[in-house]
């Protein structure tokens, strides 16, 4: 029986060949975190891409990061890079305050789109691109 193929011989002598079983899709080992928000000013929830980690865990717009794991962000660029230091699946706490209080997610990550690391993503934000 190979990988990709298997034979399975039956009561009374048949031979059937099933049909063939792609290999198991490894993890790419360059993955990174996502949580699927959008920051406006500091590290105020501006946006929830739908169907993401955020969505999932309960995330808000208006809700405003105060910690990431062990990480007390003061800027969008700490959140993402710490986000991004951590692998998809990964499970990070986000603590953030609602109104008056304070609340704490459990999000399980996923993987970060390969578009989001554009150079011209954001021409606004100060991040350098190559000539």
């Amino acid at each position: 029986m190979s990988a990709l193929t298997a034979t399975v011989l039956l009561l009374g002598g048949l031979t059937y060949t099933l049909a063939p079983v792609p290999p198991e899709v490894r993890p790419d080992p360059m993955a990174r975190g996502y949580v699927g928000i959008t920051l406006g000013e500091g590290v105020v929830v501006q946006g929830i891409e739908p169907n993401t980690p955020a969505a999932k865990s309960g995330l808000r717009q208006g809700d405003v990061i105060v910690r990431v794991g062990t990480l007390t962000p003061s800027s969008y660029e700490q959140v993402v890079a710490h986000i991004c230091s951590f692998r998809p699946g990964a499970v990070v706490e986000v603590e953030v305050q609602r109104g008056a209080e304070r609340k704490t997610f459990k999000v399980t990550l996923a993987c970060r789109p390969p578009e989001l690391d554009l150079p011209n993503r954001y021409p606004n934000r100060g991040i350098p691109i190559d000539d």
